[in-house]
């Protein structure tokens, strides 16, 4: 199901014609994580940044790309890199790195954002970012994010997408709940509010889905 997302020219609701991109790389980023990523970007966007975020620095360097911008507190790399612009954040601070990274794109008028290595530290590290995501997603057409175990999708618009029929995926509220519809799926939903639990767990898809948020943010999950 990965492959069949990430080949299915998916599209976020508003998202601009000439929208911008962002790739933001974490640290725990694998090489091929890195790789799609980059991928997923230039499919969603004309334009794209490459940001590495504090420790995602090592990744980006170790693939040998440059990124356009360097985002953290230097906890995780000593120094700032040479040759790029750099925003250094306060070691003591009320938000993540990524946190501060989501800000940072969000002045340069990115609109869509992809996130390579998510799920690639600490536990408490992996929800604190999946929440970040979520807490910002009214900032961005969708926020996607392709992984190891699967690609999720973040979005308090909706996103349509061509998929391959019969494949599992989920869909979650986060934060208090969300409001959505969705077609193109086994058990379809129409103006449904759906509050954080198992309501939407084990999906099944058609030819193609389509999610519509109302209000709050919803997130897909395609396991691999």
């Amino acid at each position: 199901m990965v492959e069949a997302v990430e080949r299915s020219r998916i599209r976020f609701v508003g998202a601009p014609r000439d929208a911008r991109g962002a790739v933001l790389v974490l640290e725990g980023a694998r090489r091929a994580e890195l790789r799609r990523a980059c991928a997923l970007a230039g499919a969603l966007a004309r334009r794209c940044l490459l940001v590495a975020v504090d420790g995602g620095w090592s990744t980006c360097r170790a693939e040998g790309l440059s990124p356009d911008v360097f985002v953290g507190d230097l906890d995780s790399v000593g120094r700032a890199p040479r040759g790029i612009p750099a925003v250094i954040l306060p070691r003591d601070k009320e938000f993540s790195d990524l946190g501060g990274a989501l800000r940072e794109v969000r002045s340069r008028k990115v609109s869509t954002v992809v996130v390579a290595g998510l799920l690639g530290g600490r536990l408490d590290h992996e929800w604190s970012n999946l929440m970040e995501i979520a807490a910002r997603a009214r900032w961005f057409s969708g926020a996607l994010i392709p992984t190891d175990r699967g690609t999720v999708v973040v979005t308090a618009r909706g996103c349509r997408a061509v998929t391959v029929r019969g494949r599992p995926f989920s869909l979650f509220a986060l934060g208090g709940g969300a409001t959505v519809t969705l077609s193109g799926a086994r058990w379809r939903l129409r103006g449904r509010r759906v509050r954080p639990g198992s309501l939407g767990l084990s999906n099944v898809t058609g030819s193609s889905l389509r999610l519509r948020v109302h209000s709050g943010v919803a997130m897909l999950v395609f396991p691999s």
